[in-house]
C-alpha cells in the first residue's frame, strides 16, 4: 500500500546533498553486538546524563516511512550525518532520526493499526543507558544517553542496531534502515518539510479511520488525499 513512497526519494536527495560536505558515515548492522536490555524504560536522571538528543532547547526531528518496494530500503544500514556520540562534546545535541521500513501485507483494512504498532517500537526499546525522555510531539523526539553508557561504548550505531532488530521482530517488516542526523540545527530543518508531509498523511489516515466528517469539499486534508493514492483507497474503503 503506497502512502509514503514518494517521500523516499526526497529523503535520499536531501541526505545526498548533506553528504557533499563529508558529513555522512554509513554502517551495516552487526547482529552480534547486542546492548544489555531491561524489563522497563531505563531512567536516566539529569546528573547521570552525558548527552540529551533533541533537547527542547535545540532542534529535533523524528519520522517513519514504509514501503512495499524492493529498492527503497537498504536492510540493516545505519547512516549517521554528523558525529556519532563518542565524538560529541556538547551535552544538548540537535537530533534527527528517520526510520525507513520495507513491509508486506499492509492494506486498507490494517494500515491504521499497523502504523500504531510500528510507532510503538521506539517506546518499547528498553535498553540500558538510553531513555526516551519525552513523548514525541510535532515530529520531535527527546532522548538521553547516560554517562556510564557513553563510557561503555554506547553509540548511534548501537541504537540503530537495536531499533532495526526490534522492527524486524514484526512478521511483516522485511527490511529496516535508520538515518540519524547530529550535524546541525540547519541540516535537520532541511528535512522537516518531508516530516511535516508525513504527519499530514498520518493525520488524514487517522481522520478517515476515526469515521469523522468525510465531506471532501470542506476537509482540511483534501490536498493530501488528492496527492496520495493510498489515502484515496482508504477513503473509498471506509
Amino acid at each position: 500500500m503506497e502512502l509514503f513512497d514518494s517521500m523516499f526519494h526526497e529523503v535520499r536527495q536531501c541526505c545526498e546533498q548533506l553528504n557533499f560536505h563529508g558529513l555522512s558515515r554509513t554502517y551495516i548492522l552487526n547482529d552480534k553486538r547486542a546492548w544489555p536490555r531491561n524489563d522497563k524504560n531505563h531512567v536516566i536522571l539529569a546528573d547521570d546524563t552525558a548527552i540529551d538528543l533533541g533537547h527542547p532547547q535545540t532542534e529535533s526531528l523524528a519520522f517513519m516511512l514504509w514501503t512495499e518496494s524492493m529498492d527503497k530500503v537498504e536492510d540493516g544500514r545505519i547512516t549517521i550525518i554528523g558525529s556519532d556520540l563518542p565524538k560529541i562534546r556538547d551535552k544538548k545535541v540537535p537530533f534527527g532520526k528517520i526510520t525507513l521500513l520495507r513491509c508486506h501485507g499492509i492494506n486498507e483494512d490494517n494500515a491504521y493499526d499497523t502504523y500504531a504498532e510500528l510507532d510503538m517500537v521506539r517506546y518499547k526499546l528498553n535498553i540500558d543507558d538510553y531513555m526516551l525522555r519525552a513523548l514525541p510531539q510535532n515530529m520531535r523526539e527527546w532522548s538521553r544517553v547516560s554517562k556510564k553508557g557513553l563510557d561503555s561504548g554506547f553509540s548511534l550505531q548501537v541504537l540503530g542496531s537495536e531499533l532495526i532488530h526490534d522492527y524486524k521482530q514484526l512478521e511483516y517488516v522485511d527490511a529496516a534502515e535508520i538515518i540519524f542526523i547530529t550535524s546541525s540545527v540547519e541540516d535537520i530543518r532541511r528535512l522537516k518539510p518531508i516530516g511535516e508531509k508525513t504527519t499530514r498523511i498520518i493525520e488524514a489516515m487517522n481522520k478517515i479511520f476515526d469515521g469523522m466528517d468525510n465531506d471532501c469539499n470542506s476537509c482540511s486534508f483534501r490536498d493530501v488525499c488528492n496527492e496520495i493514492d493510498g489515502l484515496k483507497l482508504l477513503h473509498n474503503k471506509t
